[in-house]
C-alpha cells in the first residue's frame, strides 16, 4: 500500500526522458487503485446523498403538516452530514476531473514507450528546437493548435507532465475527502447500532431493510479511506518525482571533465552519479576491458562498458555503453536495441541506461550530428519489455562532446520543452 518516495534529487535519474518513462510506469500500475478511491467515493457520498435528500423531505413534509418543532430539529441534524457530503462532491468532482488528463497523459506515454502511438493531437504549447539545431518531425519553430502529428514522444510528454504539476494538490483534496468521511462513517457505525435496538439516527422510523443500507454504506466508506490511503503516496511520489525531473531540465547540459580520451573522461562523468562510482572503480580493477555478454539466444555482444548494480529489493539495473566513431545510423540504433533485449532476457537485470558514446565529425554541417530520422526514432522508440512482472523502458542515449565543453545528450528534453 505505501510507495517509497524518492529525494528530490536529480541524480535519482539518468536524464529527463526516463525519469519520466520511470514516472509513468509507475503511475499505470497504480491508476487501478486511484480509479477505484474515486469510484468508491463517489458511491459512498451518492448513498448519503439520497439517504439525506430523502430524510430531510420527509421531516420537511412532517414540519409543513403539524408543525412539530422535533422535526425541525431532525432537519438541523440531517444538514450536518448534508454540508460533509456536499464538501466531499465538489472534492471528488476535481479529483474526477484530474484523473482523466491524467491517467490518459501517462498511458499515453507508455504506449509512445513501447512504440505504440497512436495519432494525438497537440496541445498548442510552443515546441523547442531539437539538440543540435535539428528538424524534428514537430518542426523547429512550433505548430499550429490543430496539428495532428503521430505522437513524438517529446510532445506526448506533455500530455501527462501538464495534469501531474497537481498532483501533489489532488493528494491534499484526498486528505481533506477522507477527513470528512471519517464522520460521515462514525454517524452511519451508530445508526446500525441504534436499528439493532429499535431505534435510529438516519430514518424517519427504523426501517426494515436499513441495518442492510448502513453496512453496505459502512463498507463503501472503508473501502474508500483504503483505497485513498494507497492513492495519497503514489500522487505525492508523482509531484516529488515531477519536481526532480524539472530540476534536472534545468541543470542543463553536463560538462566534460578532465581527461586523457572521450572514453575517461565520460567515465568520470559518469563516476560522479554515487550509483556507478563503485561499479566503475571494480570494473577498472578487473583490467577495465570491453564486456562481452551473452544473451538469451545464446549470442554474444561487445560493450565497451558494461555495468550491473543492485536497486532494491534483490532488483538488479545496467548501464549499457558502445563507443562508435561517427553518428551511428538506423541500423546501429536497431543492433544495439536488439543486442539488450537479448541479453536482458538472460541477465534478468534491467536497463537503466543505453548510451552511444560517439565522436563527431567536424564542422557543423548536416554531417555533424545524428540524422532527422535518428533522431525522430530516439524520441518515439524505446527499448521495452518485460523482466517476469516488472516491466522496462529504456531510452537509448545519444552522447558526443561539444566544443563548448558540454556533452550533447540525445534524447535531452529542454528546459520547459
Amino acid at each position: 500500500m505505501t510507495m517509497r518516495v524518492p529525494p528530490l534529487d536529480p541524480e535519482a535519474m539518468a536524464d529527463p526522458i526516463a525519469g519520466s518513462l520511470e514516472l509513468s510506469r509507475a503511475v499505470r500500475e497504480r491508476l487501478p487503485l486511484l480509479l477505484g478511491a474515486l469510484i468508491l467515493s463517489g458511491l459512498f457520498t451518492g448513498g448519503w446523498l439520497v439517504l439525506l435528500i430523502g430524510g430531510a423531505a420527509s421531516y420537511a413534509l412532517d414540519l409543513a403538516a403539524t408543525g412539530d418543532i422535533k422535526a425541525l430539529g431532525a432537519l438541523f441534524l440531517l444538514s450536518v452530514p448534508l454540508w460533509l457530503c456536499v464538501l466531499a462532491l465538489g472534492l471528488l468532482s476535481r479529483g474526477v476531473r484530474f484523473f482523466g488528463g491524467f491517467g490518459a497523459g501517462h498511458i499515453a506515454v507508455e504506449r509512445a514507450s513501447r512504440a505504440e502511438p497512436g495519432a494525438v493531437p497537440y496541445s498548442g504549447a510552443p515546441l523547442h528546437p531539437a539538440p543540435g539545431g535539428l528538424q524534428t518531425s514537430c518542426g523547429q519553430g512550433g505548430v499550429a493548435p490543430s496539428t495532428v502529428f503521430p505522437a513524438p514522444f517529446a510532445s506526448v510528454l506533455r500530455l501527462a507532465r501538464e495534469p501531474s504539476s497537481r498532483a501533489d494538490e489532488i493528494a491534499g483534496a484526498l486528505r481533506l475527502m477522507s477527513v470528512l468521511f471519517v464522520p460521515l462513517l462514525l454517524i452511519v457505525a451508530a445508526d446500525a447500532l441504534l436499528l439493532a435496538e429499535g431505534g435510529t439516527l438516519l430514518w424517519r422510523t427504523p426501517p426494515e431493510g436499513g441495518g442492510l443500507v448502513d453496512a453496505v454504506l459502512l463498507l463503501l466508506g472503508a473501502g474508500a479511506l483504503w483505497a485513498s490511503a494507497g492513492s495519497i503516496p503514489m500522487l505525492v511520489w508523482v509531484a516529488r518525482r515531477l519536481a526532480a525531473i524539472e530540476m534536472l531540465e534545468k541543470a542543463g547540459p553536463a560538462t566534460i571533465p578532465a581527461g586523457p580520451n572521450p572514453m575517461e573522461r565520460f567515465l568520470g562523468h559518469l563516476g560522479s552519479d554515487p550509483r556507478h562510482k563503485g561499479p566503475i572503480e571494480e570494473w577498472r580493477r578487473a583490467g577495465a576491458m570491453a564486456s562481452l555478454v551473452k544473451g538469451a539466444s545464446g549470442a554474444s555482444y561487445e560493450f565497451d562498458l558494461h555495468l550491473v548494480r543492485p536497486s532494491g529489493a534483490g532488483a538488479r539495473r545496467s548501464l549499457y555503453l558502445k563507443r562508435a566513431p561517427g553518428p551511428p545510423t538506423l541500423r546501429d540504433i536497431d543492433d544495439i536495441e536488439a543486442a539488450v533485449k537479448d541479453v536482458t532476457g538472460a541477465t534478468g537485470s534491467l536497463p537503466e541506461r543505453v548510451i552511444i558514446l560517439y565522436t563527431p565529425p567536424r564542422g557543423t554541417g548536416p554531417g555533424a550530428g545524428p540524422g532527422d530520422e535518428v533522431y525522430d526514432r530516439l524520441m518515439e522508440r524505446h527499448i521495452s519489455g518485460r523482466v517476469g512482472w516488472t516491466g522496462y523502458a529504456c531510452a537509448i542515449e545519444l552522447v558526443s562532446e561539444q566544443p563548448d565543453g558540454t556533452y550533447d545528450m540525445v534524447p535531452f528534453k529542454l528546459p520547459g520543452g
